[in-house]
């Protein structure tokens, strides 16, 4: 019995959370509206929405099955709900932003019962809503980042401030104002009293978000242009610790900008999500992104809270778009991501444009404008944090028929159990999310603030009221799709005969046109569950009854017209009713997704049916339907017209004069659209017109027909020509430029000749010609001259020899015009000799292109034959002039200090010298390039040459000095160094007679040597004694008169040599001088036979040093 009482008491005490359906509300007035913040107390959840409307914002109260338990609205514009947290008891704690000017006053005023000035106000209410007090933090802070945190029964208040910052107890900060803020942190207790506040950042920062953990530890991100951090102070306000999580100087790489920041309580993880438009660099980790700057991905980072380390990361490419992003990084709190965790999954709620792919499915938004382009949906997917993989669950979609975009963008989530809760900023109309369709209230394309709950493990079930038949004084018919216990519906119609029913599928005929808000409370389980719907009450709209619409086919034969106008279709249709939605489906029934097509394409042969739908907007179940054709009427061929086409000047030809072989033929001046021309418009030449084939209805795609008015002009040619007289030549023998040629014997004759008419001496013959078709009006009078031979006569010519190698290359046909005029109408054969030329001996030809003539007299012959077949011989003769020769090397030398003389050579008419000289010889002293010019005069031709000569300095040479290598009997060495330089020429001897370039001898024996060194352009010789220094092996002071002393040999010519001789204990037994030598004693004793070392100096340097022996 005590076990059924304990049973009986606990199922009491169990609060009772299950729901029928998912619930999705749409929260918002006529203008935008936004989903600010969400939080779950120990009995519902408090939900902030801020709007730029009528209403500034709004604090809604919800049951766990959103049921609204009370709410708060601001009738005030620059209020801004902005954060919410609560206690353990159920306090709600409220940040409110008063974006009044300081410039009315700094209050306080009251505000729907809520004291305020401006800046930051945040408030204590009990769970029913009730202020218990409230506290300023002002007046210049910034919208961003103002948030409350409670944590152990303190609170922690952020937020960012320009300048003056002043606290209730009379703390204040005082700062420069810049154009970004700096962030705070104020510490209070639950009951108001102020603990302690800092201040951070330098004003150059963008703060954002803040972040509170289960310690009390507080996370601050920012961002500029060169990096993004994250930064950490512990629950006394001290800064534990600064992540950068990007950083950037160069305009080619990006940085990580924080979208949303989240702690874990489940495992103590911060995660941080971002975006991205270029190549970044997160915490080591690089991003390729190859986006237009307006597109943006995204990445999730997971950090260490305790070091801020770097643990996981994962890219997510998800399209969002610079404009809608742009509210979000730089005027708004809102985030891009929001979080919520559940046993070992982070639950992220984000948006995407375009595609987005996940390991488990790729994901497309909702298209507008065609199918061109995507807009912005919502979606929810959940990370592994056991792998940090990723698992897509859903998305949101919205009307695909719009022309503009929707963005939607994702709200704070957060569970209750299984249920998850989430909310949203979205502009779809609807918006349908898991299911679950969700209207939109604003008037003008604005935003709604979304409020939607759905159960993770259970399938989704949207719980929505479905009505069928609104049109007025007909039956509305009402069902729900899912099952529950019962249900209560209220119509909202007090006038009508019944405004509720109990029924599961009620009917009910409203009193009058309008919305009606139709609610039905639900009951499952013992719990209810609310569910609304705005049902549009219309009368049927009509639609007028219209002629089919008629086209021309496009392609003749094809039964298809791309040429239906459609652009009055709406209006001839429904005329001037307002509001009215027009649906278009083809013969299969398929709906046309966008606007009708204007012009229209049938997709039948020869026409379409389509079937027209007409409703009010809003109100799609009361309807009217209608048919409308679209006939194609056939095109007729293309006419076949040949182009172009030709005519005579005087004929004075009309359109209807050009040939054809089609009918019913109309003119236009243009391919297309152009004017109509009549069948008697006057041809004009270079004119193209446009033929069409009429069939009275349709006419054929038009072809163009080129005009040419030919005016044929008078043939041309030489009024006087002579024939040979043995020719027989006949009229075709006369040379006329023109086109199908006609002879006449007079100026008027209509007689046309043969062309094998034979010409007669001193008679005129006249020639027109024929082009198109069109003969000349004017003759051109030709004389003929009956000749026995041409006009033609010697010459002679001189040339220059240029290479002065004894031949030329001459091009004879150059010289044709010398022996005849109008070269171009002859012949011309070139033999070596007369008798060549006579009897036309092909073996005496000549190649005339390439004719290689000697020094002296040439004569060619040339046979120049005409086109009737005289010919005459003429002499073409060739002398070539050697061109002079200049007696004057190229290179020339010249001694310092003298001069030189530079002749040209005799014979020549004149002289002419770089220095302005004209003589045949000058004097130089100085070096440099020297030109000369000579003429040679050969009969009336002058031929010359020029030359430059390179006039060098040389000198004597200077002998610097002379390195040896010596102290062998025959393998020494020397080297000779002189003052030489680039242009000076030496060669070297060591005897006088034998000399060489090189300036190095090797192989030599010691002893003494003269150097010899001489300049190569005769300016002189030097020279210099040298001796190869060598010494004895050994020596014999023994009184035989041989080898009786020591001394180095060939010294004497070095008076600074001095040689120490030791012996092998080193000591110093004899100092030689150059020409000294050594007798074998030391202090008049002789020493005894051994070896005995010596050094040899050259003043302070050391030469060598040897050793030899003493031998008695």
């Amino acid at each position: 019995m005590r076990y059924l009482y304990f049973l009986f008491f606990f199922l009491l005490n169990v609060p009772m959370h299950s729901q029928c359906f998912d619930c999705g509300k749409s929260i918002g007035g006529w203008t935008s509206d936004a989903a600010v913040d969400i939080e779950k107390t120990n009995d519902g959840i408090v939900y902030l929405v801020s709007s730029g409307g009528f209403v500034a914002s709004r604090i809604i109260k919800y049951d766990f099955n959103c049921n609204e338990i009370w709410s708060i609205n601001f009738g005030y514009e620059d209020v801004a709900v902005k954060s919410v947290t609560s206690d353990e008891q159920g306090n709600i704690y409220l940040v409110i932003d008063n974006l009044t000017s300081t410039n009315a006053g700094l209050g306080p005023w009251d505000i729907n019962g809520f004291s305020m000035s401006p800046g930051i106000n945040f408030y204590k209410l009990n769970s029913a809503g009730t202020i218990l007090w409230n506290r300023h933090i002002g007046p210049h802070t910034g919208n961003i980042m103002q948030n409350i945190h409670y944590y152990q029964n303190h609170l922690y208040v952020t937020g960012t401030f320009y300048d003056t910052l002043t606290f209730s107890n009379g703390l204040s900060f005082n700062f420069p104002y810049t154009d970004n803020p700096r962030a705070f942190i104020a510490k209070y207790d639950t009951d108001g009293n102020f603990i302690n506040a800092i201040n951070f950042g330098d004003g150059e920062d963008k703060f954002k978000y803040s972040e509170f953990d289960n310690q009390g530890n507080i996370y601050l991100t920012r961002y500029k242009d060169s990096y993004s951090k994250v930064d950490k102070f512990n629950a006394v306000l001290q800064l534990s610790w600064t992540k950068v999580l990007s950083s950037s100087n160069t305009s080619s790489e990006g940085i990580y900008i924080p979208g949303g920041i989240h702690f874990n309580n489940e495992n103590n993880k911060l995660y941080v999500w971002g975006i991205m438009n270029l190549t970044t660099t997160i915490i080591g980790n690089t991003f390729f992104i190859n986006s237009l700057n307006s597109v943006f991905q995204s990445a999730l980072i997971e950090l260490n809270s305790s070091t801020g380390n770097l643990e996981n990361i994962n890219r997510f490419d998800n399209n969002n778009d610079y404009y809608s992003l742009y509210f979000l990084l730089n005027l708004s709190p809102l985030r891009i991501a929001h979080f919520s965790q559940k046993d070992g999954f982070l639950y992220v709620h984000t948006s995407f444009t375009n595609t987005m792919s996940f390991p488990n499915a790729t994901i497309t938004s909702t298209s507008y404008h065609n199918n061109e382009y995507f807009s912005q949906d919502l979606v929810l997917f959940k990370i592994n944090l056991s792998n940090f993989s990723s698992e897509f669950l859903f998305r949101s979609s919205g009307n695909p028929s719009l022309m503009t975009a929707a963005h939607d963008l994702s709200g704070p989530i957060l569970f209750n159990g299984n249920d998850l809760y989430l909310t949203a900023t979205y502009r779809s109309n609807p918006i349908q999310i898991n299911g679950t369709t969700i209207n939109n209230n604003s008037g003008n394309n604005d935003s709604d603030a979304m409020f939607y709950k759905f159960s993770i493990d259970q399938p989704a079930n949207p719980g929505t009221i479905i009505v069928q038949n609104t049109c007025f004084n007909q039956i509305a018919q009402f069902s729900i799709n899912g099952t529950y216990d019962s249900v209560v519906w209220n119509f909202n119609d007090p006038n009508a005969l019944n405004n509720s029913s109990t029924s599961n599928t009620p009917n009910h005929v409203f009193s009058a046109t309008g919305v009606y808000n139709v609610s039905a409370t639900v009951t499952c389980d013992n719990s209810t569950q609310v569910l609304e719907k705005n049902v549009h009450i219309t009368n049927v709209p009509f639609l007028n009854s219209i002629e089919p619409l008629m086209a021309c086919e496009t392609i003749s034969g094809s039964g298809i017209s791309n040429a239906f106008d459609t652009s009055n279709l709406n209006n001839l249709l429904i005329g001037n009713q307002p509001n009215i939605v027009l649906e278009f489906r083809n013969s299969s029934g398929q709906l046309f997704t966008n606007l009708f097509p204007n012009p229209y394409t049938n997709s039948n042969s020869y026409g379409d049916t389509i079937y027209v739908k007409a409703y009010h907007v809003n109100n799609p179940n009361c309807s009217i339907e209608t048919e409308l054709q679209f006939i194609v009427s056939p095109k007729p061929e293309m006419p076949i017209i040949e182009t172009p086409q030709y005519f005579c000047t005087f004929q004075n030809q009309t359109l209807q004069d050009v040939l054809g072989n089609s009918n019913n033929i109309i003119w236009y001046d243009s391919e297309f659209e152009g004017n109509l021309l009549m069948q008697t418009t006057p041809l004009i030449h270079g004119q193209t017109y446009y033929a069409a084939q009429s069939n009275a209805i349709c006419e054929s795609t038009r072809v163009p027909v080129l005009i040419h008015l030919q005016n044929t002009t008078i043939p041309t040619g030489s009024s006087n020509q002579n024939i040979c007289l043995n020719q027989q030549a006949t009229l075709n023998d006369l040379i006329v430029n023109g086109d199908n040629l006609k002879w006449y014997n007079s100026i008027s004759s209509t007689q046309v000749l043969p062309t094998s008419t034979q010409l007669v001496d001193g008679l005129t013959y006249y020639v027109s010609q024929t082009i198109n078709q069109c003969e000349s009006t004017n003759r051109f009078a030709v004389t003929v001259s009956l000749i026995n031979s041409l006009n033609a006569n010697d010459y002679a010519f001189a040339v220059c020899d240029a290479l002065n190698d004894g031949t030329e290359n001459i091009n004879l046909t150059d010289y044709n015009s010398f022996l005849i005029s109008n070269p171009v109408d002859y012949n011309f054969e070139y033999y070596q000799s007369l008798d060549g030329a006579l009897n036309q001996i092909a073996t005496n030809l000549i190649d005339p292109t390439n004719y290689n003539t000697t020094i002296g007299d040439q004569i060619i012959y040339v046979r120049i034959v005409s086109s009737n077949g005289c010919s005459q011989i003429v002499s073409l003769k060739i002398t070539l002039f050697g061109n002079p020769i200049i007696p004057i090397e190229d290179d020339v030398s010249i001694c310092e200090g003298t001069k030189l003389v530079l002749n040209a050579g005799d014979g020549f008419n004149s002289y002419s010298w770089s220095t302005g000289q004209n003589t045949q010889s000058i004097t130089i002293s100085e070096a440099g390039n020297y030109t000369i010019t000579v003429n040679k005069i050969n009969g009336n031709i002058i031929c010359s040459t020029t030359k430059t000569i390179h006039v060098v300095f040389s000198k004597k040479p200077l002998i610097i000095n002379i390195k040896t290598k010596q102290w062998t009997d025959h393998e020494n060495a020397i080297e000779i160094l002189t003052n030489s330089n680039k242009d000076d020429h030496y060669d070297f001897s060591i005897d006088g007679i034998n000399y060489q370039e090189s300036n190095q001898f090797f192989g030599l024996r010691s002893g003494k040597y003269t150097v010899y060194v001489r300049d190569t352009k005769g300016c002189g010789i030097a020279t210099q004694e040298i001796s190869l220094l060598m010494y004895p092996k050994f020596f014999t002071p023994n009184g035989d008169g041989q080898n009786e002393t020591w001394a180095i040999l060939f010294s004497d010519s070095q008076k600074n040599l001095e040689t120490y001789i030791f012996d092998r204990n080193g000591k110093l037994l004899k100092k030689l001088h150059s020409s000294d030598a050594w007798d074998g004693n030391y202090n008049g004793n002789p020493v005894p036979s051994s070896d005995y070392w010596f050094v040899v100096t050259n003043g302070n340097a050391e030469l060598y040093k040897g050793h030899f022996s003493l031998i008695r």
